[in-house]
């Protein structure tokens, strides 16, 4: 038996699942989590985003990136100290 049929078989196999895989958005498997810090009067002093495939590992890097805006802030004078807070009706 001859390679050649196998060898297309196998290429358009190939070719088939890459435009599966083409179609579907970058992030359509990730998990997002939002964290902010507001102050007393309800303005947003800092925030954090982050998209991982887990969900725990994009709330944890979320909540590192806002402590550390807020952290900044703090030490620049911008804002008093406050308290990062997951937000969940995004």
């Amino acid at each position: 038996m001859s390679r050649t049929p196998l060898a297309l078989g196998a290429l358009a196999l190939a070719a088939i699942v890459a435009s599966f895989a083409a179609a579907l958005p970058a992030e359509a498997g990730m998990k997002r989590c939002v964290y902010m810090a507001h102050d007393a009067s309800g303005h947003m002093m800092a925030d954090g985003w982050a998209h991982a495939l887990k969900e725990s590992r994009a709330c944890n890097r979320a909540e590192h990136r806002c402590n550390r805006e807020l952290e900044r802030k703090h030490r620049q004078g911008k804002a008093g100290r406050g308290q990062c807070r997951r937000i969940t009706n995004l």
